[in-house]
């Protein structure tokens, strides 16, 4: 990776030479305006503007996390050595500490000593700042709804981390926005009240709503239904710990290749159970994470690990009880944002 800084009279040149000397690829860090005397017999003072900018060189993709991530007592059992001599700043000590994943910190940290030892140091906190999110958002992967033809969306996930209310603002936001033609579906057969909590927001939305009893009916309705943008089907919350039900679950969701899977997860879960259940729901087919109860937790950390442990993408997050307002297409800059919030 080359940082380097750049000076203009003003932001327009400064961007024009990050551009002839790092190329379009580089992501600018920070931008201040710098004031100095003009001359020691004037007291007028003059400016220009500093652009510090970055591009990796290597061009490396994020590096690979095993499968089953460690789930190790301390958070960052690699890293013990290394946070007294190294965490001086305090901005790298709440870095530490925010229990972020081990091998990720720990290239983290080497990139930072790298550029320590060939500057000198920071130009300045928000050159750091700019610096930790460009690096958090090349770890992750986010992707955006793909509607080109009939989709079919499931939404798995282990009890009370909110699937039918997400399901209800995802048919809300697709349905009154982009008036796209929706039919949900639920299996969910077991949980007293949920056929009634799903057909309120079917009649409030206006949407049919049909319930699938067993793996024939499921695609029956599938077929009937063949002509919609978007079927939506709810699924009964899972103990992620109870693998005869995954597998219920899975061979049910099987009826049709075109089902995608997405795994609904909260932000307030802790990190360790947080991997226990990816890693059970991973009997299934999972095609992106969806994390809910973003406005109940002020820490992200566990989140931002889950996204690694796995490599999947991440689609929406929630973070409210409002239909539709409370859900919002993850972003690679959000998820950054989100973290940085924790680190400081």
């Amino acid at each position: 990776m080359q940082i380097k800084s750049f000076q203009g009279k003003d932001v327009q040149d400064a961007l024009r030479q990050v551009k002839e000397v790092l190329g379009p690829e580089a992501i600018i860090l920070s931008t201040k305006t710098v004031h100095k005397p003009s001359d020691q017999f004037k007291r007028a003072k003059e400016h220009f503007i500093e652009v510090v900018a970055a591009i990796d060189l290597k061009a490396h993709p994020p590096p690979e996390f095993p499968a089953k991530a460690p789930l190790a007592p301390h958070p960052w059992p690699h890293l013990e050595k290394d946070r007294g001599r190294t965490a001086k700043d305090p901005m790298i000590r709440r870095f530490l500490s925010a229990g972020l994943y081990p091998e990720f910190v720990q290239g983290m940290l080497q990139e930072i000593r790298a550029y320590q030892k060939e500057s000198g140091g920071w130009s300045n906190p928000e050159t750091f700042c700019g610096f930790l999110r460009w690096k958090l958002m090349e770890a992750v992967d986010v992707t955006g709804p793909e509607l080109n033809g009939s989709k079919i969306w499931a939404f798995v996930g282990p009890t009370g981390v909110g699937k039918t209310t997400t399901l209800a603002k995802l048919a809300a936001h697709f349905s009154l926005r982009f008036n796209k033609k929706i039919t949900l579906i639920t299996i969910d057969t077991y949980r007293i009240g949920a056929i009634e909590q799903l057909k309120t927001y079917a009649r409030i939305l206006r949407l049919p709503l049909e319930i699938a009893p067993d793996q024939e009916a499921l695609k029956q309705m599938i077929e009937n239904n063949s002509q919609q943008d978007l079927l939506l089907i709810d699924t009964a919350g899972r103990n992620p710990y109870h693998t005869d039900k995954l597998e219920e679950l899975r061979n049910f969701l099987s009826v049709d290749p075109r089902v995608e899977v997405h795994l609904v997860l909260s932000a307030t879960t802790k990190d360790i159970d947080l991997a226990r259940n990816a890693e059970q729901f991973s009997l299934l087919p999972i095609r992106s994470y969806i994390f809910t109860k973003i406005d109940e937790t002020e820490e992200y950390s566990s989140l931002f690990n889950q996204l690694l442990r796995y490599k999947r993408p991440l689609s929406y997050l929630t973070n409210g009880q409002k239909v539709p307002e409370d859900i919002e297409l993850a972003t690679k800059g959000r998820v950054a944002n989100l973290i940085l919030k924790t680190i400081q």
